[in-house]
């Protein structure tokens, strides 16, 4: 973990260690959580995150993704008093927010980018915890216009990224092997103990431990900076693989290097045992060329 991540790390914990949501709504009344930012003279170097319930005053019969929606313009427009206050940018706007296997895509205007290290991260916590207290959501991943944010630690965030400090909800602890370039440009596993929380798949913690990049300095994201996914899913030993548009824009134009990063996505996913064959996906159809190279070459489990 390099030396900026660690700050980033230690700051966040200093913050959160004590996030935690207020009592129910008063009875008769109807409300979702929506998390705010206290001020600093406020949270006494304690916790950041606050927390209170909030009338939406949606219609009757209003869906799952009205509902999103809804928690996202009232965390930006904030609580309305000074007590807290929304983290996201004065003028930025809600571009779009989808729903997709209980994942919020939410897009903002390019203003959210004027965020950065712990401003942005709690940016993140904030509208994670919030949407993910709707039954409708378990994960998050913000974009400007369309594209990830580069200082982002990770695509996908979760309930539990939010507790740092809490590993009571760890169910179990794997270890896999992430492939990274070494300094020969060949692709080096790197070994891994990967923590799963309810709710998490191992295909899944592996693929956001991929995107995160090496820990060790010998090695390099075989990935391109800002390379995303929408969904990782296994069934009946088949890994569904889905990319958004922005991510195969990412790729570069030499074949060899796009087949790289393939083989370094393929060869992660097949440590685990459960993973018999790999399939892509974009725009809900399955992908014959990654960039100019045949997904086919990766579609089944090396033998021996």
């Amino acid at each position: 973990m390099n030396k900026r991540r660690m700050s980033l790390l230690a700051s966040l914990l200093v913050l959160l260690t004590a996030c935690s949501a207020p009592a129910g709504p008063e009875q008769g009344t109807e409300g979702v959580l929506v998390y705010y930012l206290l001020p600093e003279e406020e949270a006494r170097g304690a916790d950041r995150i606050g927390a209170r319930w909030e009338s939406l005053a949606l219609p009757e019969g209003a869906d799952d993704l009205a509902e999103a929606q809804a928690v996202v313009e009232r965390l930006m427009a904030g609580p309305g008093d000074e007590s807290m206050y929304s983290p996201l940018p004065e003028g930025v706007e809600l571009l779009g927010l989808e729903l997709r296997d209980r994942t919020a895509y939410v897009d903002f205007s390019g203003e959210i980018r004027d965020l950065s290290g712990v401003e942005l991260a709690l940016a993140d916590y904030c509208l994670t915890l919030s949407l993910t207290a709707l039954d409708s959501v378990r994960a998050v991943t913000v974009t400007a216009q369309g594209r990830p944010l580069g200082q982002q630690p990770k695509q996908v965030f979760y309930e539990r990224d939010v507790l740092l400090s809490d590993m009571g909800d760890v169910l179990q602890t794997v270890e896999v092997s992430l492939y990274f370039l070494n300094a020969d440009g060949a692709l080096a596993a790197e070994k891994r103990m990967l923590s799963l929380y309810e709710g998490q798949t191992l295909a899944e913690a592996l693929v956001a431990a991929l995107l995160e990049g090496p820990e060790s300095r010998e090695l390099l994201r075989a990935v391109p900076e800002g390379f995303a996914i929408n969904y990782v899913r296994v069934d009946s030993g088949v890994c569904y693989l889905s990319l958004p548009a922005s991510s195969l824009a990412l790729l570069p134009q030499d074949g060899q290097t796009q087949q790289m990063i393939l083989w370094s996505l393929a060869d992660s996913l097949y440590s685990i045992d459960s993973v018999e064959e790999i399939r892509l996906l974009a725009d809900g159809e399955e992908l014959k060329l990654f960039g100019s190279v045949p997904v086919e070459s990766v579609a089944v489990r090396p033998q021996g």
